[in-house]
């Protein structure tokens, strides 16, 4: 099979889905993995990004600007200072993406019937701050079935945008 590779913008992918999907990071540390979470929101189409106020500088890095390949201009972003004001005028379920005792399966993400949902991401090495997960309303998981005890944020993202895309 002879096949000749295209450029997204040649193909007409077009967003029929409804759904807006909003996107919290709580304390993450690396420009590199803000750079690929910018990337991945970018590549489905997220609404907007909520980032913590400290985050601010990395945006200005080397790191998340090689990384990010200047999705930053595509997005609506956001700092906050306090994640519960976001979450009280927030209207959609609030979920997050880490593996707890009641978490649920990530391939059932794309099931949540609403038109807007916010997707919590949490620090690279802690997770979720426990405060913030006591106050979703949802928790998935990816199944993992090597060794290692976690997966990058922004890989565990890409997962969770693709689960609540791939029905459209």
């Amino acid at each position: 099979m002879k096949d000749e590779q295209l450029n997204h913008h040649q193909v007409g992918f077009e967003n029929l889905s409804k759904l807006e999907i909003f996107i919290l990071l709580d304390q993450i540390d690396s420009p590199a993995n803000l750079g690929s979470i910018f990337r991945n929101a970018d590549a489905f189409n997220v609404k907007t990004i909520w980032i913590r106020e400290e985050n601010k500088k990395d945006l200005n890095s080397n790191r998340f600007k090689r990384t990010s390949r200047s999705t930053l201009k595509n997005l609506n972003v956001i700092f906050y200072e306090n994640y519960q004001k976001v979450f009280e005028d927030f209207k959609g379920p609030k979920v997050g993406l880490e593996i707890t005792a009641n978490s649920c399966d990530v391939t059932k993400l794309g099931d949540i019937k609403t038109d807007q949902i916010l997707l919590v991401l949490g620090n690279e090495k802690s997770g979720i701050d426990k405060n913030v997960l006591q106050q979703l309303d949802k928790v998935y998981h990816i199944k993992m079935f090597g060794k290692n005890s976690s997966m990058n944020v922004s890989q565990t993202l890409g997962i969770a945008l693709y689960e609540l895309r791939r029905k459209i």
